[in-house]
């Protein structure tokens, strides 16, 4: 998958391993991208989904990401095939009341203050 790995390696090396914390990233925000996107994924096409060994799927993207922000998506912007990716208003068009919803994508502040929860939480397992 060909997302910003940060510590990882080169994106387009690395394998998504959905047990990795945000410390294994140095953006500790695309764990966050990276987690709504396998949810909403696993909602969508069920609980054995893998985002390793899938494409990119650009309404499930727009949707957890809220768009384009600044004219780039939050996950694999790099690499999504924007033709065949819907746009915002075509995605609320054909949003039902089973799709997942459309989440409006969060400001770095609100990021960070879920990545605090996220490692907060791992401390207190251990």
């Amino acid at each position: 998958m060909g997302w910003a790995m940060g510590r990882k390696g080169k994106a387009s090396e690395v394998t998504y391993n959905p047990e990795d914390g945000p410390e294994a990233y140095s953006t500790p925000s695309v764990h966050t991208r990276i987690a709504a996107y396998t949810e909403a994924g696993r909602q969508v096409h069920g609980p054995e989904w893998d985002p390793a060994n899938e494409p990119l799927d650009g309404d499930i993207i727009m949707r957890v990401g809220g768009g384009k922000k600044h004219g780039r998506y939050a996950i694999g912007d790099g690499i999504l095939d924007t033709a065949t990716t819907p746009t915002l208003a075509q995605v609320r068009a054909q949003t039902t009341d089973t799709s997942v919803p459309i989440r409006p994508r969060l400001s770095l502040a609100e990021m960070r203050v879920q990545e605090l929860q996220v490692i907060s939480d791992l401390f207190i397992v251990y």
